[in-house]
């Protein structure tokens, strides 16, 4: 599979952190989506079904475990990469 038929989500709650990684990568991926929060995060990683979701651990609302837990219930396919600064 070449890089650029990975399908990306990228979920963060800083937006200039998510402009930058999109930035970085949508050049060698395909970003099918962005979210800032979670529960924008559940409902667009469940309408898009992405590759992989680069997620952001550490958010308000139950954070990227929130979305994780949501999300592999209904579609376990989805794969996931944590990104924290910590």
């Amino acid at each position: 599979m070449a890089d650029d038929d990975i399908r990306v989500f990228v979920v963060d709650d800083h937006r200039l952190f998510l402009s930058g990684v999109q930035a970085e990568i949508g050049h060698d991926f395909t970003l099918v989506g962005s979210a800032g929060d979670v529960p924008s995060a559940i409902s667009a990683i469940l309408a898009t079904r992405p590759d992989v979701v680069l997620l952001d651990v550490h958010m308000p609302a139950g954070g990227g475990r929130a979305v994780l837990e949501a999300v592999h219930q209904a579609a376990p396919e989805v794969h996931f990469l944590a990104l924290s600064v910590s």
